[in-house]
């Protein structure tokens, strides 16, 4: 049995009174939180090779498409996802600039971090918690990813194997299975590679939504390795700014820009 309190001679540096023998809480795992969680024989089992994608209530709004990533060291929230929240839910999100790294390690910047409550299960099998997820400006086809930090909140484990998610509550062992159909389609959303469009003189639009903006190709290129850049541009639209608001959220120490003038002399309005 875990003791509610602990007694230590820790002696901390910033005691003025320097007492030793301090009291301090230990956290009391509950009995419930302690249940052992299984999964079925492979035999009996329809195996699959999908991600599993749930949904469930967050900031009392039913959010479909949530990739559970046991990979992930954060928990996100895109920012297509985070504008149809409530006004005034959206208006909790504190400024924050975190940096995220992909799988090619290059390093993305949150728009800031939003705490809501997420509600995985049903009754009476049923878990309610905090999650702070960051927001993220990014083209995905899921709304919300639960990292590994909400996983351990839930206390949850997930297995793509069985297509499903499970973690304790008081009522027992709740199960989450995902969403098969979804899941097929989120796959072919991957496996899809968008065609950019290629004008007369050789240059291409990449992002169908910004027809105007074009990027231009050297023509001396064969057209294998065309077909390659193509691939490229297509599938990373997000590296790019496209319009003014995809410019916001670089904090100032990273770069700013400012006009190379003397700030000592100020500007002199001339009267016609």
């Amino acid at each position: 049995m875990v003791p509610s309190t602990i007694k230590t001679n820790h002696l901390s540096d910033t005691d003025e009174e320097g007492k030793a023998g301090q009291w301090r809480k230990a956290e009391v795992l509950e009995d419930w939180k302690e249940q052992l969680i299984s999964f079925p024989s492979m035999f009996n089992t329809n195996p699959s090779d999908g991600p599993v994608v749930i949904e469930a209530p967050v900031a009392n709004c039913i959010i479909r498409n949530i990739y559970t990533d046991t990979g992930a060291g954060a928990d996100i929230m895109y920012e297509h996802c985070f504008v149809l929240l409530p006004k005034d839910v959206q208006e909790t999100m504190k400024e924050t600039y975190v940096p995220l790294a992909s799988f090619t390690s290059e390093p993305s910047w949150s728009e800031g971090s939003i705490l809501l409550e997420v509600v995985l299960g049903k009754p009476p099998l049923k878990r309610t918690t905090n999650i702070e997820f960051l927001v993220v400006k990014a083209n995905s086809q899921y709304n919300i990813i639960l990292g590994r930090t909400a996983l351990m909140t839930f206390g949850a484990v997930t297995s793509t194997v069985h297509g499903m998610m499970k973690f304790p509550t008081p009522g027992g062992i709740a199960t989450l299975y995902a969403e098969r159909q979804k899941t097929i389609e989120c796959s072919q959303v991957t496996k899809a590679i968008i065609k950019p469009i290629i004008h007369d003189d050789g240059s291409i639009s990449p992002n169908l939504q910004f027809p105007d903006q074009k990027i231009i190709i050297g023509h001396t290129l064969s057209t294998a390795c065309k077909e390659k850049l193509y691939n490229i541009l297509v599938t990373n639209l997000d590296v790019f700014a496209w319009q003014p608001s995809d410019m916001t959220g670089v904090p100032r120490e990273i770069t700013e820009h400012r006009l190379n003038v003397n700030p000592n002399i100020h500007p002199v309005c001339q009267k016609k």
